[in-house]
């Protein structure tokens, strides 16, 4: 099991690394398509340089950027965040005796889980099942096999993917106390840490 989720884990890294490298890449020929024209005469190849002087700017880079990048922003927090990595005010949970933990970590998992599922019709309606969202295109972006505009619906799905994941997560986290008991602490960790490091010195 243990291997199964780092392979998994891997594997949504090496994919959030994708979508960053494709907003690189993206980003590098919407540079190159804007100034071509007016650097082609330092390219001392005619053909080259006849080519660059006849590039126009390329105007579908700036939305397939935002769309990639919406995309790994939703992906990055539904897969690769950890819980450890979000911001938390956590000075009440560290002074709380263990039993006390427990039930705020439970607390907050079930509310996070009530919360995404009592959301999520509402929010799948809106995206999936919305006639306007069908309609509405981004109307610089093409699928690159069939020809058809890319439908807006599809921006808004990330979103989507990130409550579901959400609900997963913090299901399997109210499973993880059950049988662990409350999550440690970042300091907690760190004092852990630094103790077994003096025994082994010692």
């Amino acid at each position: 099991m243990k291997n199964l989720f780092k392979w998994f884990s891997r594997t949504t890294e090496f994919i959030a690394a994708l979508m960053l490298a494709a907003i690189f890449v993206t980003f590098l020929i919407q540079i190159f398509s804007r100034y071509a024209a007016k650097i082609a005469w330092m390219m001392p190849i005619p053909p080259i340089s006849d080519w660059m002087a006849s590039l126009q700017p390329i105007g579908w880079t700036v939305n397939l950027i935002s769309l990639i990048w919406v995309w790994a922003v939703f992906f990055g927090c539904a897969f690769i965040v950890r819980e450890r990595d979000h911001v938390t005010f956590d000075i009440l949970y560290l002074s709380l005796p263990r039993a006390g933990r427990r039930i705020l970590a439970y607390l907050s998992s079930a509310g996070i889980v009530v919360a995404m599922l009592y959301a999520l019709p509402a929010m799948w309606d809106v995206v999936f099942d919305n006639r306007l969202m069908e309609l509405k295109k981004i109307q610089t972006l093409r699928i690159p096999i069939t020809g058809d505009q890319i439908a807006i619906k599809w921006l808004f799905a990330s979103v989507v993917l990130l409550m579901v994941v959400a609900i997963i997560r913090y299901s399997w986290q109210i499973v993880t106390i059950t049988r662990d008991g409350p999550p440690t602490g970042e300091i907690e960790e760190i004092v852990a840490s630094s103790s077994a490091i003096e025994e082994l010195d010692q």
